[in-house]
């Protein structure tokens, strides 16, 4: 910022994968955008050489939001799947696919998983003004889903299916013809 000033430089750091508190502490008062990636899921077993502490910190979502850190949500594909249902599913339930829970302490409600989706993505990348709410004035960007995601089991998420994709108002993407059976 000293050597190049802009009113609202927005940085982020992606992945942030294992935090401390004082990094967390330093982001906040930096006021860095983290965006984490949750991959418990396709991962969890993997991550266990981490160790209990090490996985207690490794996408704090609860503790960034908590500080008051903004976030935003991506996939990693390749690395795992580009899929935002599994993504927020890991958010919420921290959970890989052999059943065992990975810093189970950082797990976040099913709104604020969508939110740092939706808004705070938008925020990300300055288009919080058109985009990430169905707010009037806004692009009216969304999907419909199979099911509400704040009513099914936390390790259902990923099961939801998006029947349809909504650009400017406009229908892009038709519902399937049959679920999308995901393994």
């Amino acid at each position: 910022q000293a050597r190049n000033p802009r009113p609202d430089p927005r940085h982020r750091i992606e992945h942030a994968s294992v935090m401390t508190m004082p990094l967390l502490e330093r982001a906040k008062r930096a006021g860095v955008i983290l965006v984490f990636h949750s991959y418990m899921w396709e991962h969890g077993d993997k991550l266990e050489a981490y160790g209990e502490k090490r996985l207690a910190m490794m996408h704090p979502h609860r503790t960034a939001l908590d500080l008051g850190i903004r976030l935003a949500g991506h996939s990693d594909d390749p690395v795992s799947v580009a899929d935002a249902m599994l993504r927020i599913q890991d958010m919420v339930a921290r959970q890989g696919y052999n059943g065992k829970k990975y810093g189970a302490n950082q797990a976040v409600s099913v709104e604020e998983a969508i939110d740092v989706f939706t808004q705070g993505g938008a925020f990300a990348t300055f288009e919080e003004h058109s985009k990430g709410s169905l707010t009037p004035g806004k692009l009216a960007d969304f999907v419909v889903l199979s099911r509400d995601p704040r009513k099914v089991a936390p390790t259902a998420i990923r099961e939801i299916a998006v029947e349809s994709t909504w650009l400017g108002g406009v229908q892009v993407y038709p519902a399937p013809a049959s679920p999308r059976g995901r393994q």
